[in-house]
C-alpha cells in the first residue's frame, strides 16, 4: 500500500515552493560555476535512460524548479518520487492516482519519477496509465539506469520519446571547463576532406585540448562530479566517488539477480583482454564461469547497466556476431572503478594508456554510432580498430601516419601530430578529432 507521507516528505513545494531551492541537487547543481547546459522540453513524455551518477536525478529536479520559479506552475501540480521504494507496478499506478487526486485536474500537470525501471513490470504500470485518463493533460517524465525491460514496443503508439543520458562527451567537458571554441561545427566522418580542414584550424588549440583529453581519459571521466571535483578542489577524485560509484551499480546488479562473483570474473576477464579482440569462450576458460553462454550474458546485462560497449567484427558488410568481439567501458571513470574493483589495480602505467584512449574514441564512437560501429579483422591478420559505414579509424596513442590505416578510407588519430591528407585518408589528433566529432 501507497504511504502517502513518503510521497508528501518528497515533495516539498506542496507546502512552500522554494523548498526546491534548497533541495541538495539543485543547489549543488547552480553552485557549480560554470555548469552543464541544460534543455528542459516539458511538453514531451519522456524515458530517460543512463549510467548513475551521470546527473540524472538531478536534471529532474532542475526541472522542477524551472517549472516552479520560471513557469509558474502550482507547486501542486509537481510530482517527483524516486521509484527506489516501490516494488511492483501497483505501486505506481497508486502513486498517480494519489497525485491525480490532490492536484488540480483544471490545469496542466508534471510527474517525474526516477529510478522506475527496476520496479517489477513498470512499463506495464505505465500503459496501463496511459490507456486510462490518468495521464491525461501531464506530462511524465521516468529514469532508469537500466535498459533491460526497455524493448521496441515497450508503449505500443505511446506518445513517449527515449533520452539517453550520458557522462559528459568530450567537446561538453572542454566547453565546460575550458569555454567553447567559436565557429567550431560538428563533422560528419564520411566527409574525411572537411574534417581534416576543420581540424587544421583548431591546431593552435592543441596542447590544451591534450592536456584536457589527459584529465578526461585518465582522472575525471565524464561525470560531473567527479570533474568538478577535479577542477575546482584540484584533487582526484577516485578515492572520494569510486565506491560511491561501485555501489551503485553493484545496487542495480543485485536487482537483476545477477552473481556478483560471476559478473566480477567476467570484468576480470574483459580487463584480461581490453582494447583487444576476446571470446566468451576464452573468458569461460581462465575463470571458474565454465560456460560461454554465461559470460555472453553477463556481458548483455553490462550493456544494459549502461557499463559497457560491445562491438562486433563485420566482413563483407556482415556482422559477425558469433565471432571474436571487443568491449569498452562507457566512461574512462567507470573504467578506473571498475578496473580496481575486479583486479584490485589503481594505478594507470604509460602502457595502460593506449588501451583507455581507444576506450574513449569507441565509447564516443558508440553514442553517435551505436548500430553502425564494428572492427575489422582480415584473413590477412590485418585489423581497423572502428569501423562506420566504410570509414575506418585507427588509433594510435602516440606517433601514426596515415599508412597504419587498412582501410581506403578514414582516419589514423594520433597523440599530437599535425594534420595529413592523402586521398581520402588523414591523419588527426586524437582530442581534435574526439571535439570535431561530439
Amino acid at each position: 500500500m501507497l504511504n502517502t507521507n513518503f510521497v508528501n516528505e518528497q515533495n516539498p513545494w506542496w507546502i512552500d515552493y522554494h523548498t526546491i531551492e534548497k533541495d541538495e541537487k539543485v543547489k549543488a547543481a547552480i553552485a557549480n560555476k560554470p555548469g552543464r547546459e541544460y534543455d528542459f522540453p516539458t511538453d514531451e513524455n519522456l524515458i530517460i535512460l543512463g549510467p548513475r551518477q551521470v546527473g540524472k536525478t538531478t536534471y529532474l529536479k532542475l526541472a522542477v524548479l524551472e517549472l516552479l520559479e520560471k513557469n509558474h506552475v502550482d507547486p501542486k501540480n509537481v510530482l517527483f518520487f524516486s521509484c527506489d521504494a516501490l516494488s511492483e507496478k501497483q505501486d505506481i499506478i497508486e502513486l498517480v492516482q494519489y497525485f491525480d487526486s490532490i492536484s488540480d485536474k483544471a490545469s496542466k500537470r508534471y510527474i517525474f519519477l526516477d529510478e522506475i525501471t527496476f520496479v517489477k513490470d513498470w512499463n506495464v504500470a505505465l500503459l496501463a496509465l496511459f490507456n486510462s485518463d490518468y495521464l491525461k493533460d501531464k506530462t511524465i517524465w521516468v529514469t532508469g539506469s537500466s535498459s533491460m525491460s526497455l524493448q521496441r514496443e515497450t508503449l505500443p503508439g505511446r506518445n513517449i520519446k527515449k533520452k539517453y543520458f550520458y557522462p559528459l562527451n568530450f567537446r561538453e567537458y572542454v566547453d565546460l571547463f575550458r569555454g567553447k571554441i567559436k565557429n567550431t561545427k560538428i563533422i560528419d566522418i564520411n566527409d574525411v576532406e572537411e574534417t581534416h580542414k576543420a581540424s587544421i584550424n583548431l591546431m593552435p588549440y592543441l596542447s590544451e585540448m591534450n592536456r584536457l583529453f589527459e584529465s578526461y581519459s585518465f582522472i575525471t571521466g565524464g561525470l560531473l562530479s567527479t570533474s568538478y571535483m577535479f577542477f575546482n578542489m584540484k584533487r582526484d577524485p577516485f578515492d572520494v566517488y569510486s565506491e560511491v560509484y561501485k555501489d551503485a551499480l553493484l545496487s542495480d546488479l543485485f536487482k537483476t539477480g545477477l552473481s556478483e562473483t560471476t559478473f566480477k570474473e567476467t570484468l576480470y576477464g574483459i580487463f584480461e583482454s581490453y582494447g583487444s579482440r576476446y571470446s566468451s569462450n576464452s573468458i569461460a576458460k581462465r575463470t571458474s564461469i565454465g560456460s560461454h553462454k554465461t559470460v555472453e550474458a553477463y556481458i548483455e546485462a553490462m550493456g544494459k547497466l549502461f557499463i559497457l560497449n560491445t562491438i562486433y567484427k563485420i566482413q563483407d558488410k556482415k556482422v559477425m556476431y558469433r565471432s571474436n568481439k571487443k568491449s569498452y567501458f562507457v566512461d574512462p571513470f567507470i573504467y578506473r572503478v571498475m578496473r580496481f574493483y575486479s583486479t584490485g589495480a589503481n594505478a594507470i602505467s604509460e602502457s595502460d594508456k593506449p588501451k583507455i584512449v581507444e576506450g574513449v574514441v569507441g565509447s564516443m564512437l558508440s553514442r553517435r554510432y551505436s548500430d553502425r560501429l564494428n572492427y575489422l579483422h582480415t584473413k590477412q591478420d590485418k585489423e581497423v580498430d572502428f569501423i562506420v559505414n566504410g570509414v575506418g579509424i585507427e588509433v594510435k596513442y602516440g606517433n601514426g601516419k596515415i599508412s597504419d590505416l587498412n582501410a581506403e578510407k578514414g582516419y589514423v588519430l594520433t597523440k599530437s601530430s599535425a594534420p595529413t591528407l592523402e586521398g581520402k585518408r588523414a591523419s588527426i589528433p586524437i582530442s581534435i578529432f574526439l571535439y570535431l566529432l561530439s
